[in-house]
């Protein structure tokens, strides 16, 4: 459960917007798949971001925090300043030194609250990338091709704005790449069996997400 700091956190707004830096690399989980995308930037929160923020965060168990952002989304609450709402509360519980589980549990929300985000305003290109991802274009090669000319045949997808959209997602990965041999470079030094499994799980993910977008940009080159 969320701990009560947290609620009396999101009820009182900070006076200090902080940087989202931390979480400028998130993984939007496609069925099973990993794509990389830029992420929604936060904004300056209001004092009704914070209200719904609390209403979110309130009900403590984590099946009650999706659901209350499922019904933000759909009344049209879930907004940037929201997510801003979010990051200054996860400042301030840092600062008043809350439990690890509870940080976590905020990074958590912080992420639903990006990817929820991300999916309102997923382009249709977009939204069409995500389901190739689910298609190894290697093994299905002709799959891809006749789901991208359908998606151009019926007008619901631009040719140049699904290139496009392929090479911002391969753009994002590269510029991410020594952040990423970094943070490799360090965990894989981890003594935990568990923690070095997870490691190799998330590098293993994000070498098939870079194949998969690559193979997918270079079949959209040659239609």
């Amino acid at each position: 459960n969320m701990s009560a700091t947290v609620a009396a956190a999101a009820a009182r707004p900070s006076s200090r917007f902080p940087s989202s830096r931390r979480f400028n690399a998130v993984r939007t989980h496609t069925r099973g798949r990993s794509v990389v995308r830029r992420v929604t930037q936060p904004e300056e929160p209001q004092p009704d971001d914070f209200v719904t923020f609390n209403a979110i965060v309130g009900g403590g168990d984590w099946s009650v925090v999706q659901a209350q952002v499922r019904e933000a989304a759909v009344s049209g609450r879930l907004t940037p300043g929201v997510l801003g709402a979010a990051y200054s509360v996860y400042e301030k519980c840092k600062e008043t030194a809350e439990a690890p589980e509870v940080l976590k549990t905020l990074e958590n929300v912080i992420l639903l609250l990006t990817q929820t985000l991300q999916q309102l305003d997923a382009t249709p290109a977009v939204r069409l990338i995500d389901e190739l991802m689910t298609i190894d274009p290697f093994v299905e090669g002709d799959r891809v091709k006749a789901a991208v000319d359908d998606a151009y045949a019926e007008g619901s997808v631009a040719p140049d704005d699904l290139k496009g959209s392929l090479q911002m997602m391969l753009d994002g990965m590269a510029e991410q790449d020594e952040a990423w041999e970094k943070h490799v470079a360090h965990a894989s030094q981890t003594s935990s069996e568990e923690e070095f499994e997870q490691l190799l799980a998330h590098a293993s993910g994000r070498m098939e997400a870079q194949r998969r977008l690559t193979q997918l940009k270079a079949i959209c080159d040659a239609r």
